[in-house]
């Protein structure tokens, strides 16, 4: 059970890495963005940028799960897990927790599910928190402007 704590540990880590350098190139963005209009937040403005936020944020997630699906694809005792499509629907359902349960790792590996799992919801949180404070900002700035 220790390499699959490793293992986990590790994707773990990079899932932690990807999304931090994302949301970091994301409000720097949207600073930049911001310092160099002259424009006010009206409803149209605000929505584009809550949609890209929203979009940003999602891609953001899909890499995370597609690094967990590529991890079970290397690994050769999971034979559930024999193609792209069928890791990477393992992996989203693994990662938001939803847990159909239709495919199952084998126990010796299982334990792998419930650290993408708390990495989902950790994540998860991370962008809730990010978009609350995009919300935030948009409020803010209209405030001063108007």
């Amino acid at each position: 059970m220790t390499l699959q704590i490793l293992i986990s540990l590790l994707v773990i880590t990079a899932t932690i890495f990807i999304h931090g350098l994302g949301t970091a190139f994301w409000l720097n963005y949207l600073s930049r963005m911001h310092a160099t209009s002259n424009k006010t937040f009206g409803f149209r403005r605000s929505m584009i940028i809550l949609t890209l936020t929203s979009a940003f944020l999602m891609i953001l997630h899909y890499l995370e799960i597609a690094l967990w699906a590529a991890v079970y694809l290397q690994i050769p005792h999971l034979d559930k897990l024999q193609s792209w499509e069928e890791s990477i629907y393992f992996s989203t359902i693994t990662y938001t927790t939803l847990g159909y349960g239709d495919i199952t790792l084998p126990p010796v590996w299982r334990v792998m599910s419930g650290f993408e799992a708390m990495n989902g919801i950790l994540l998860f949180g991370w962008s809730t928190a990010m978009f609350y404070a995009v919300v935030q900002k948009i409020m803010t700035i209209s405030k001063q402007k108007s």
